[in-house]
């Protein structure tokens, strides 16, 4: 009876500590799927808890496409490559397990995959993957269904449980509000750089000799500071200094913007101004700050001989460097009313050979670097189309 009594109590012990490690795990990947909204970022964090939480092979997750009413894959780990499962949709009905968690918005718990008639054997078949078993949940926010989260094939063999799926439902609920926050966000982020570029290009459009400049710059500017391993936020922010650098040419009289003719001395000595425009008109705008830096310094050298301020080397900041480059490619690859615009390798070459005078060295490699592997030139003329 004593016995029976301690197997008992460590049988209660061992669920006790099972219980609080997951739920352990369970704040810790909270934590961090409300620390990030980047998409990407929420996805493969619950991906990861998915199998943790869970002890499976693998997971995957389906997000709904608003426009086709499909869910789409977006993301799995474990032992098969997402990128061989990228082209699976399936339909919101109950020709699969996925489909009709959705359809339905509750879960299910399968544990012989292969006598399933609703299981759908796509992502098995392009993976070359065998589905035992699995546990499949809706993923909502606020009532809205956002998609599908599945954890795949208990390991060693074992069986998926209701507590199983309780566990996972539980994280749905934590991922909905992560995938629903980082969505939005980017909603907006795309709104604002869209309200930007409008902007830009409405400013753009008083010169009729730059047409798509602004485009080509923020995307060779982009792609510079992607090969020089700066960080996703910090190109972010090159990418939205390089389409705002020219604003401040909407101060600048129409009659130097559009003159078909190189400009005298007092013409460009008013031209040289726009830089200062800009800045000043969104320097009261304390989150854009890094962005109005770019704007106002991208005319300036390592050198000293540059404008507005004559700065030199470290005292220019690293994104007006980038766009410094960025814009003079362009700027050299583009025809005038007064001179025909230089071949590409030769753009190339007289950059190359300005680097550390008027170029920063570290932004001349970058830019050698985004020439050649990203062709450069190629991706110019199709921007100006």
């Amino acid at each position: 009876m004593l016995r029976t009594s301690n197997n008992a109590q460590e049988s209660v012990a061992i669920q006790a500590h099972y219980t609080a490690e997951k739920l352990q795990c369970l704040m810790e990947f909270s934590a961090i799927l409300n620390s990030s909204l980047e998409t990407a970022r929420v996805r493969e964090a619950a991906m990861k808890a998915t199998c943790r939480l869970l002890d499976s092979e693998g997971a995957t997750l389906y997000l709904l496409d608003e426009e086709t009413g499909e869910l789409l894959f977006e993301t799995i780990v474990g032992s098969v490559s997402s990128d061989q499962l990228r082209e699976i949709r399936l339909k919101i009905d109950e020709s699969s397990i996925a489909g009709t968690v959705a359809l339905r918005r509750s879960s299910m718990l399968v544990n012989d995959a292969d006598v399933e008639r609703r299981h759908n054997k796509q992502a098995d078949r392009k993976g070359k993957f065998h589905t035992r078993n699995m546990v499949c949940v809706p993923v909502c926010a606020k009532g809205r269904l956002l998609g599908v989260l599945q954890a795949v094939n208990k390991e060693e063999a074992g069986t998926f449980s209701e507590q199983d799926q309780r566990l996972l439902e539980t994280l749905a609920d934590q991922v909905g509000i992560a995938v629903e926050n980082a969505l939005l966000f980017e909603h907006l982020e795309a709104q604002f750089i869209e309200t930007v570029m409008a902007m830009a290009t409405a400013i753009e459009a008083k010169d009729r000799v730059t047409g798509g400049h602004t485009k080509r710059v923020a995307l060779f500017a982009e792609l510079i500071a992607t090969h020089m391993g700066l960080s996703k936020l910090e190109v972010h922010d090159v990418r939205l200094s390089a389409i705002l650098h020219d604003i401040g040419k909407i101060g600048i009289d129409d009659k130097v913007l559009k003159k078909d003719a190189a400009l005298d001395s007092l013409e460009w000595e008013h031209m040289k101004q726009h830089p200062e425009m800009g800045w000043k008109i969104l320097a009261n705008v304390k989150c854009m700050k890094t962005i109005s830096d770019g704007m106002r310094f991208h005319h300036e050298r390592p050198d000293g001989l540059g404008y507005p301020l004559k700065l030199k080397g470290e005292e220019i900041p690293m994104i007006a460097r980038i766009i410094s480059v960025a814009d003079t490619f362009d700027a050299m690859t583009s025809n005038r009313p007064y001179r025909k615009g230089l071949d590409y390798e030769v753009a190339f070459e007289e950059i190359v050979r300005n680097k550390g005078t008027q170029f920063d060295e570290k932004v001349v490699d970058g830019f050698v670097r985004a020439f050649k592997m990203e062709r450069m030139g190629k991706k110019r003329m199709k921007e100006s189309e």
